[in-house]
């Protein structure tokens, strides 16, 4: 029998205990940083769990229509000036979200888990992450600040995802992966057993990862390998 609402936001208490970490969810006004698609889909996971949105807030001169009935602002001051609102930034790019909270730092923020994540024991998630839809942790993981879990994510035993990192939708990490800082994994990339993928490095979607990635690089297929540009390659030749 399908899962009701009620019954998918009883089974994520049941799942996900009380450990969050300061900035998790409580009954508090928030504010998105982000008013793009991923914008849209933290507002539906923050409306889901019955809590306040007050507005959308972009860069100045980006100021658009309301979404759903929520303002869009291209001025973040007034919002800087209330105590009691809490931010979450909802820009996909692992580079522009760490520039924002870097801005931001004094700032407090609100850590985001949609109802039906499943998570197991010792799992440490640092503020500003957001996991949006399903999505499971086993035990002994360790999530960085304003990380990005998306829909279908499968973190196995001893992950460690770094600040900043993306992970998207039906990403699969094995046990003891590592993902550095502003890693970015596309649509379901699979990671074998204790592999690391290195900080700012870019792993295309459905690539199988079967050694190590190093920071920065770029790597796809199955098993994935570093992207090699054209030009490149023509004058190797």
């Amino acid at each position: 029998m399908p899962l009701t609402s009620g019954a998918i936001r009883q089974y994520a208490i049941l799942r996900c205990p009380n450990n969050l970490p300061n900035g998790a969810l409580t009954a508090m006004s928030i504010v998105i940083f982000g008013a793009g698609g991923l914008g849209r889909e933290v507002l539906a996971t923050l409306q889901l769990t019955g809590h306040n949105v007050l507005a959308f807030v972009v860069e100045p001169g980006y100021a658009a229509q309301p979404i759903r009935g929520v303002p869009v602002f291209d001025n973040i001051e007034p919002w800087l000036a209330r105590a009691d609102v809490s931010f979450v930034i909802a820009v996909g790019d692992c580079r522009a979200r760490k520039r924002i909270a870097s801005k931001l730092h004094t700032r407090h923020f609100t850590t985001l888990m949609h109802p039906a994540v499943i998570k197991g024991h010792d799992v440490v998630i640092g503020k500003g992450a957001i996991f949006l839809g399903p999505a499971s942790m086993t035990t002994d993981v360790e999530i960085g600040e304003h990380a990005l879990i998306n829909p279908g994510c499968v973190i196995s035993h001893d992950c460690k995802i770094g600040a900043f990192a993306n992970l998207g939708p039906g990403v699969s990490l094995a046990g003891g992966v590592t993902v550095g800082e502003g890693a970015d994994l596309g649509v379901g990339a699979v990671v074998a057993p204790r592999c690391t993928i290195g900080a700012g490095a870019i792993v295309g979607a459905g690539a199988v990862v079967i050694r190590d990635v190093d920071p920065g690089a770029t790597v796809v297929g199955v098993p994935a390998r570093p992207l090699v540009r054209r030009a490149a390659s023509a004058a190797a030749s």
